[in-house]
């Protein structure tokens, strides 16, 4: 375990990043290295700097699910839905020009890798006009509920 602060350090050096902190922890052994600086130009990075973290829980389930996975409990390899049924029988779109609708059953089940790599096949539209993306924003109601749930009316 050596070697985090020359990784960290090629993303600053790249211009990827300004700095970095980072943290790497295995049994007794404790690696933690600080390197650039808080702003382009501004303070050193410290290993007691503050971030604002977003969308955190991806790399916290990730971690998680990479313990069980070293741990023998799980594979990469293993498909998801053993554990989430929703995602058991995966559908992909025939072509990527094909309407939202025009769906064939895809080739393999999602595996652990698929969603620790965010390679499920879950794709975000790059053109907010389309009229399919439109109706995904399009939400309503449910009659007696506080709930909103997607307009399935959309077509």
């Amino acid at each position: 375990m050596a070697g985090l602060h020359g990784t960290l350090g090629a993303y600053v050096e790249n211009g990827s990043v300004p700095g970095a902190v980072g943290l790497v922890a295995r049994g007794d052994r404790m690696e933690v290295a600080a390197v650039g600086s808080m702003a382009v130009g501004g303070t050193p990075m410290a290993r007691d700097s503050i971030f604002r973290f977003a969308s955190i829980t991806k790399p916290i389930t990730a971690a998680a699910v990479m313990m069980l996975v070293e741990d023998g409990r799980i594979a990469l390899d293993d498909p998801v839905g053993r554990w989430l049924p929703e995602l058991a029988e995966p559908k992909v779109v025939r072509a990527p020009a094909s309407p939202v609708d025009d769906v064939v059953p895809a080739g393999r089940p999602i595996a652990v890798f698929d969603l620790l790599s965010s390679q499920a096949g879950y794709g975000f539209a790059s053109d907010f006009a389309l009229p399919a993306v439109q109706c995904l924003f399009r939400c309503k109601r449910t009659a007696g509920s506080r709930r909103v749930s997607p307009d399935r009316m959309c077509g």
